[in-house]
């Protein structure tokens, strides 16, 4: 019914069924190894109404799944990021009865859209998340700018140092403005 894709590795649709609703799957190697995305989709249409809530569980001592998103009938596939960083979800389903495990795991519970759309809603901190780092950011470029200009002279103010150079300020308001629009149009675009 599911299928996963981890980079270099060949596509895996060895979920087994833990319960009605559950299914689960060890994921190749290759997580630890770098890769850092995991593709999944389906393979036969949901039921009407329903969709999946995907999980994600590092190998623990203790099995700690971490919410990640969802795939439908209209979005049959999807592509999220996992990291040993993930905390868990606060509903932490249970996805017995699978056992600690050295592999990292995927996890699929089928789930009634309204359900589904309340769980990404209550899951998604990803706002306030992308919020505080353009904030952070901003401030960040706005003291740097600051300290800059504080020291900007005129051309004849220049006292010429051997071994020194020096930047326009034409230069550095230019990339200031670049940045701050770019950030303003993709809060992201200085990870990729």
């Amino acid at each position: 019914m599911f299928g996963c894709l981890v980079a270099g590795q060949l596509p895996n649709t060895d979920f087994t069924r833990v319960t009605e609703t559950q299914f689960v799957c060890n994921v190749v190697t290759g997580i630890g190894a770098g890769a850092h995305h995991i593709v999944i989709f389906t393979t036969e249409p949901f039921p009407d109404g329903y969709g999946g809530a995907i999980y994600f569980n590092w190998p623990n001592p203790e099995p700690a799944w971490q919410y990640l998103g969802y795939i439908t009938n209209e979005k049959p596939s999807a592509i999220f990021k996992v990291s040993k960083g993930l905390t868990p979800s606060s509903s932490n389903p249970s996805f017995a009865p699978t056992a600690a495990t050295n592999t990292p795991q995927l996890g699929v519970m089928v789930t009634a859209l309204p359900e589904l759309a309340q769980m990404t809603a209550a899951s998604d901190t990803k706002s306030l998340t992308v919020a505080s780092n353009v904030q952070f950011v901003q401030g960040m470029l706005e003291n740097l700018y600051n300290y800059l200009t504080s020291f900007a002279v005129t051309q004849s103010e220049m006292t010429p140092k051997g071994g020194e150079g020096w930047v326009r300020m034409t230069h550095l308001n230019g990339w200031y403005e670049r940045f701050k629009s770019r950030m303003s149009n993709d809060p992201d675009f200085w990870k990729k």
